[in-house]
């Protein structure tokens, strides 16, 4: 016999989840501020585009990416700045709500 679903405990994993993955959007975003996206940990751009930051370091060696940290790449995405910042607004009360669900258990129901 399959176990029925209790509505709060389901409601207390899909915000526990939001959270998580918020804080994952919120570190990319500010990563995305001050970071090539193509850059890897070892300073070779992974572009397989031509780029103002690339510095060719061979024939056999992928370039090197000389980024300095001080472009924002969100515009490529953001076709719709109203829609960030509801969606960043939601995430924020969320996250409210969240949190005050763990400080006080006994009202998560209502």
């Amino acid at each position: 016999m399959a176990r029925k679903i209790n509505p709060g405990d389901y409601q207390k994993r899909l915000d526990r989840i939001t959270e998580i993955f918020s804080d994952m959007v919120v570190q990319a975003d500010e990563v995305s501020r001050q970071r090539c996206p193509y850059r890897d940990r070892f300073d070779t751009c992974t572009a397989a585009i031509r780029c103002r930051n690339q510095v060719d370091r061979g024939v056999d060696e992928r370039p090197r990416c000389r980024h300095d940290g001080r472009f924002d790449y969100r515009d490529a995405w953001e076709s719709n700045p109203n829609q960030y910042h509801r969606a960043k607004e939601k995430i924020r009360k969320v996250k409210a709500a969240a949190a005050a669900r763990r400080r006080d258990p006994d009202k998560s129901d209502t």
